[in-house]
């Protein structure tokens, strides 16, 4: 998943304890600055396979500091690519 935040320290700490909370394994997290001075954060969790991804973002765009929010259903072969984008929108959900 993919979250854009107005405030790094808030957004990132929220998603981590969230993830945590919600029983997801945390495989990979990085936080990049934008062109424009706002943070992406870029989680990779792993869910049970029956998750659904709108779900998942439901839960976790909870917060104000989270503006926005996509998660994208992958499997272990797409980690290993350098841009992955699920095949379908029934696995992916963006809110704004």
């Amino acid at each position: 998943m993919t979250a854009t935040t107005s405030d790094p320290f808030d957004g990132i700490v929220r998603l981590v304890l969230d993830t945590a909370r919600f029983g997801f394994d945390l495989d990979h997290i990085a936080m990049t600055t934008r062109p424009d001075g706002g943070r992406s954060i870029r989680m990779v969790i792993d869910v049970q396979p029956s998750a659904d991804c709108a779900d998942i973002t439901e839960r976790l765009s909870r917060h104000p500091a989270i503006t926005e929010l996509c998660v994208v259903e992958l499997t272990r072969e797409d980690l290993g690519q350098a841009v992955v984008v699920a095949p379908g929108p029934a696995n992916e959900r963006i809110l704004p």
